[in-house]
């Protein structure tokens, strides 16, 4: 409510002469691609990402993501509307972080994450946040995309299906726009070159949650899974470290502490995608008609992952 109450149509905040540049281009971004993902890729913007509204916070929100030490099975919570969800959200970082200390103690792996955004499926006119500012182009685009696929199709109960299509239409249609505005080629050849070291890094976490799921269905004894969990996590960050990107900081990813939960992430926005792109491509890759086949399903089909 304090979001929506503080928020101001981006039109009225472009009239301000002491606006500074970069601000205002972003702002005008925003409104471009808010038009484009309604007009283009065909979702249900309504009036969200046309209103701003300025918060004291470094991020939209804060996600706290849990699973049993020894299982890639997300601790979950129930709402209504959107059904079972695997995280918990927080408008505080500190009411966040003693939730997941609390999730800790019970012997749980937490992550506390920052949300760059998030759709109130359509009930609300979305505002942009001031903490969105900081994004950069690119990652605007891709924000007001992923955030209108919410407000378009959602699946109760299904929320790693709801974040992937998400995710899938963010990519597509971020490349679209991109493309678009990209006379000589130079942006789409740095963009494939960024893209492609993210799927190398999204493909290790993928193999590795794989391993992990493999030793924690095994019958091992709990103490010889917790070596072999610890053991598979380093295979994986030495794989990180020696996979030479030139735009991801490699070393730096590589030094993180990682546990199920930061698995439970990758795995819930990054999956499917060979579904989704045979979907597109038998509706002919019209946007129309993949997201109506998306509306007209009732929960997750099986085998889309």
């Amino acid at each position: 409510m304090e979001i929506l109450c503080n928020r101001r149509p981006i039109s009225e905040v472009l009239e301000d002469p002491d606006l500074g540049s970069e601000t205002r281009k972003k702002l005008e971004l925003v409104l471009e691609v808010q038009s484009f993902a309604e007009t283009q890729l065909q979702l249900d913007t309504g009036d969200s990402f046309t209103y701003f509204s300025r918060i004291e916070r470094d991020a939209a929100a804060y996600n706290v993501v849990a699973a049993p030490a020894l299982s890639l099975e997300a601790h979950s919570y129930w709402f209504p509307i959107v059904g079972t969800v695997p995280y918990l959200g927080f408008f505080s970082r500190e009411e966040a972080e003693s939730h997941a200390k609390d999730l800790e103690r019970s012997g749980l792996d937490v992550l506390v994450q920052d949300v760059a955004g998030y759709s109130t499926l359509g009930w609300f006119d979305d505002p942009l946040l001031s903490s969105q500012l900081a994004y950069s182009d690119y990652g605007l685009v891709r924000l007001v995309i992923h955030e209108a696929v919410h407000a378009t199709v959602w699946i109760p109960g299904s929320v790693p299906f709801n974040e992937s299509l998400a995710s899938f239409v963010e990519e597509e249609g971020s490349r679209l726009y991109i493309q678009m505005h990209d006379e000589d080629g130079s942006r789409m050849a740095r963009l494939d070159a960024i893209r492609g070291e993210q799927r190398k890094f999204r493909q290790i976490m993928h193999e590795t949650a794989a391993s992990l799921k493999e030793l924690y269905s095994g019958d091992l004894t709990d103490a010889k899974k917790f070596q072999s969990k610890q053991r598979i996590i380093r295979d994986m960050q030495e794989r990180i470290r020696n996979s030479s990107f030139a735009y991801l900081d490699g070393e730096k990813l590589a030094a993180k502490t990682y546990n199920n939960a930061h698995f439970l992430s990758y795995l819930a926005y990054n999956s499917g995608t060979d579904y989704f792109r045979i979907v597109f491509q038998d509706c002919h890759r019209h946007w129309g008609c993949f997201l109506q086949a998306m509306k007209s399903l009732d929960e997750a089909p099986k085998g889309w992952k």
